[in-house]
């Protein structure tokens, strides 16, 4: 045997080379005779071990020169699979292509796994439409793998136009014999619940001679989520007879989309004690959980719990761990997630996790910058960019800063929407412009919607203009009569009129129609502890220890000079006990508690479901300075960071 051959054969001995793929490149180049015969057994096991695009094209070359792949339908679906996999469906294509070519254009099992690999890869869809139409042409009769794929496309957000296609199509499925076909009927489910046309998923639904296939039943489970139906798939999700890692996160997803992460939390604790294996999806619903109850302690143990499982993060996870850092109060992690991002890697959406987290902690300067230098990176601002970029400008009161912002729209084609015009109705609004605001209302390309309107009565609200609140109000009231906080704003602006006679019969109005007061509600976390409480609470089992802590904080806020602000309080009663009612505000209880509760100089870190009144934010300045604590507060808005005497917002929120 040649010297070459015997140095080889001791190369190949050892472990780093005993992968299938370098023993084929070399059997290529040297042609050596011991190396396996080129059957489509042989080339079927080089295919399985590729473990990469790279070593997928070692393969591929041989296999062309060799004549084999013209040949073999298998291993040609293998190599479209295999680039599908990577990420390469126009290689894929090229390989689809060959293989049509060399006389294998009756084959649906071919056809099929190109139609899958786009409808798999991000940015096809329509390129799969057109191979099924490409297919039919050349009479090459769909089955029941190519409906679904088909049906997958048409459900696809980036091709939610085409509800007409996705019905066309389900009437071929039903003329090929194919509509009691389990998975064509199964992703038809889902095409129509992603669209939002429920009667008709549920008319398929309950056509299907078997209903506990867990396909189905995760589609129609995520149908009652998508719609806000949260009982009823929690309904569903109990009634199934079996569940996988997608109808757990499914359900979790529905909870935390629709404003329950707590219950989002108690489930994924039913999940662990239910044997089911997590996934990464899993991890960024949770993710996502956290940042809305805005819990940096849950939060940093499901950033643990991914490193734990040591699952695969990208971008979708990234960003989610940034913005809930973010959104829990800890922009230095956020800032340092974002740093260790490949420069070249950073996208829109990491700048619009950054951007928005900078904007509602109010630096609205610091976001103008990573604005500019996001634009200097080659990166182009989107709708949501500019939307965090004008709530920001909001938020500080940059005004000029945020009109050349709404310009800048213009220029880089990005064409304003109603949330755009709401942030800027928002900023002149705040900044005491409210006949600006209304002006450019008037001007509005398209009728303004309720976040518009709402934006100016909250300004309203802030300097108390009753006439041009009023105006705001009805319009409001006539685009939402349901919705209670607007209600709400208007009685506020009568109650700091001292209107309580309307104040009154707007209230009656309220309870005649059913509407409530949204309760308010804050939480606080230090620790490993988390408490919470209602205004005026009397539940939690330290209350009467926090009431006494109250009374004496109010005497010490009264010798520091904080005046209350009695207009806070929407109730026609003697000053002594609107008083009394401010104090026992959700903040203000959660705050004292804090006080007594942590060591001196920590950090008071809360949650606020609603916005922070007055009075509340002025004594909270003045308890920062009285204690040297920095106080934390995320309300329905955006964060207050109190700290010596003076708020980030600049009291401007």
């Amino acid at each position: 045997m040649p010297l070459l051959l015997l140095q080889l054969r001791g190369l190949l001995s050892r472990k780093p080379f005993l992968n299938p793929c370098f023993l084929y490149s070399l059997g290529s180049a040297f042609s050596f005779s011991y190396i396996p015969d080129s059957t489509e057994s042989h080339y079927d096991l080089l295919l399985k071990s590729a473990d990469g695009l790279a070593s997928l094209r070692q393969i591929h070359s041989p296999l062309v020169v060799s004549g084999v792949v013209s040949q073999s339908i298998h291993l040609g679906a293998q190599l479209i699979a295999g680039y599908a996999k990577y990420g390469e469906p126009t290689s894929a294509r090229s390989v689809f292509d060959h293989l049509i070519g060399c006389g294998n254009e009756t084959s649906s099992f071919l056809w099929n796994t190109m139609i899958r690999a786009y409808a798999n890869a991000a940015g096809c869809s329509y390129e799969a439409l057109e191979l099924y139409s490409l297919m039919r042409r050349a009479q090459v009769s769909p089955n029941n793998y190519t409906f679904p794929f088909v049906f997958r496309v048409c459900a696809s957000s980036e091709a939610g136009s085409l509800i007409l296609l996705g019905r066309v199509v389900h009437g071929e499925a039903v003329r090929a014999g194919f509509d009691s076909d389990l998975h064509v009927e199964a992703a038809l489910v889902h095409m129509y619940a992603k669209w939002g046309e429920f009667g008709d998923a549920r008319k398929v639904f309950d056509e299907m001679p078997v209903k506990d296939l867990i396909g189905v039943a995760n589609s129609i489970l995520g149908m009652y989520t998508r719609c806000g139906d949260v009982q009823k798939a929690r309904l569903v999700f109990e009634k199934m007879v079996e569940r996988n890692v997608i109808s757990w996160n499914s359900m979790l997803s529905g909870y935390t989309q629709n404003g329950q992460a707590s219950e989002a939390l108690v489930l994924f604790d039913e999940m662990n004690d239910s044997y089911v294996e997590a996934n990464a999806v899993t991890a960024l619903i949770m993710v996502a959980a956290c940042a809305y109850l805005g819990s940096l302690r849950l939060g940093r143990k499901f950033h643990n719990f991914v490193i734990d499982r040591n699952f695969t993060v990208d971008k979708n996870l990234h960003n989610a761990l940034m913005d809930m850092y973010a959104k829990c109060g800890d922009l230095k992690t956020a800032w340092e997630m974002f740093n260790s991002i490949n420069p070249s890697m950073r996208d829109a959406s990491s700048w619009n996790v950054l951007i928005s987290g900078y904007g509602m902690h109010g630096h609205g300067r610091e976001t103008l910058n990573m604005f500019s230098r996001m634009q200097a990176e080659g990166v182009d601002p989107n709708h949501i960019t500019f939307t965090s970029v004008l709530s920001a400008c909001s938020h500080a009161g940059l005004v000029n800063e945020g009109r050349q912002c709404f310009d800048e729209m213009q220029k880089l084609s990005v064409a304003p929407e109603a949330k755009h015009y709401a942030c800027v109705v928002d900023m002149l609004g705040r900044a005491g412009k409210l006949q600006e605001a209304l002006d450019l209302i008037k001007q509005m390309p398209f009728p303004p919607n309720d976040a518009v309107w709402g934006a100016l009565l909250l300004a309203c609200k802030i300097h108390r203009n009753k006439e041009l609140g009023q105006i705001a109000a009805d319009k409001l009231f006539e685009l939402q009569p349901g919705h209670t906080g607007y209600y709400v704003l208007m009685s506020n602006i009568y109650a700091a009129s001292q209107r309580w006679g309307e104040v009154v019969n707007l209230r009656q109005y309220m309870k005649n129609k059913g509407m409530k007061k949204p309760a308010a509600f804050s939480v606080i976390e230090f620790g490993e502890e988390i408490h919470g409480f209602h205004t005026a609470d009397r539940e939690h089992p330290y209350w009467e220890e926090v009431y006494r802590e109250v009374e004496i904080l109010a005497v010490k806020l009264k010798m520091a000079g904080h005046v209350p602000d009695l207009s806070c309080t929407l109730h026609d009663m003697e000053e002594e006990d609107k008083e009394l009612a401010l104090n026992l505000h959700s903040e203000k209880l959660a705050v004292a508690f804090g006080i007594m509760r942590t060591e001196s100089g920590m950090t008071i870190y809360l949650t606020k479901n609603l916005r922070v009144c007055n009075d509340c934010h002025s004594a909270l300045k003045f308890l920062s300075h009285i204690f040297d604590r920095e106080i934390v507060v995320r309300d329905g808005n955006r964060f207050h960071h109190f700290k010596g005497g003076v708020c980030s917002c600049n009291d401007y929120w």
